[in-house]
């Protein structure tokens, strides 16, 4: 009872559902509205070679449902979905695969970034695709390093999804307060700006993103918004009625309930879930 009825508090508003099928569903019910889908598989940390086998396999199963060239969807892989917990190497073979595909269809792909512990591995994998242009890196603003990441990736051209982070880690390697987080965040973005040739800004903190808004108008640069699906679907609505290249993160899948937990116990996810019950309008 309690599982069904998480299912359908959490779930029903930040998950599309079990298959590919209710992914591109829900993206295309975006689309509608004029606004990308980002989709993820749910899971991580995979370290049977048939589970990695059967990840790697649904992204090109959603990539094969996916129109070539098609500019409004696009994906994003955990590099431990593909490999990454059992050896670098297994997961550079599979993201090979993945993005092989995606540049043939002309689709965009994002590697996710996970615990700091595995900075380093998500780096050196995403530099083994950043010369296609094609691939972008989600980087976290709470790592105290993350700044220093961005600066040396995009002397090669890199291409950064912003987010605040997701993960509790030690305050050796993290900031802990939301003014050091957001400083942080701030601090990237505008190197951002001034430095790298697009990127996405993916936060539902209002006053970052307004801060993005103000920072294109100035560098007259496009710059794309993306949020969690279910959390703040309005404010996603009134950035593209604004003119902003705006998209949804979809997550799609059976480990809906880990992914949930996980989303819970992130700093200010609770407040975030009870404004996604109010204002997280459903699309």
């Amino acid at each position: 009872m309690l599982n069904g009825f998480m299912e359908k508090l959490l779930a029903g508003k930040w998950i599309a559902g079990p298959s590919v099928e209710d992914a591109i569903s829900r993206g295309e019910r975006f689309r509608k509205i004029g606004i990308g889908a980002i989709f993820n598989y749910l899971g991580e940390a995979l370290t049977d070679p048939k589970d990695i086998e059967e990840a790697t396999g649904i992204y090109l199963n959603i990539l094969d449902k996916i129109e070539d060239g098609d500019q409004q969807f696009q994906i994003s892989i955990k590099p431990t979905q593909i490999g990454l917990s059992v050896s670098l190497d297994a997961a550079k073979k599979n993201l090979e695969r993945i993005v092989s595909k995606a540049n043939e269809k002309k689709i965009f792909t994002w590697i996710d970034m996970e615990e700091s512990e595995l900075v380093d591995k998500t780096i050196e994998l995403y530099r083994s695709q950043i010369s296609t242009g094609n691939v972008g890196l989600c980087v976290q603003s709470y790592l105290r390093r993350t700044k220093n990441d961005v600066e040396e990736l995009s002397k090669e051209g890199g291409i950064f999804r912003l987010v605040k982070g997701a993960y509790t880690e030690d305050e050796k390697v993290a900031f802990k307060t939301k003014d050091e987080i957001n400083k942080n965040y701030e601090d990237i973005l505008t190197f951002m700006f001034e430095n790298t040739k697009m990127f996405m800004v993916a936060s539902h903190d209002e006053l970052m993103i307004e801060k993005a808004v103000k920072l294109s108008e100035e560098h007259k640069k496009e710059v794309w918004y993306g949020m969690l699906n279910g959390i703040r679907n309005q404010y996603l609505i009134d950035l593209q009625k604004r003119g902003k290249k705006t998209f949804s993160y979809i997550p799609f899948g059976q480990k809906w309930i880990q992914y949930s937990v996980r989303r819970m116990q992130e700093a200010g996810h609770i407040s975030l879930l009870m404004k996604s019950m109010l204002h997280g309008q459903k699309v």
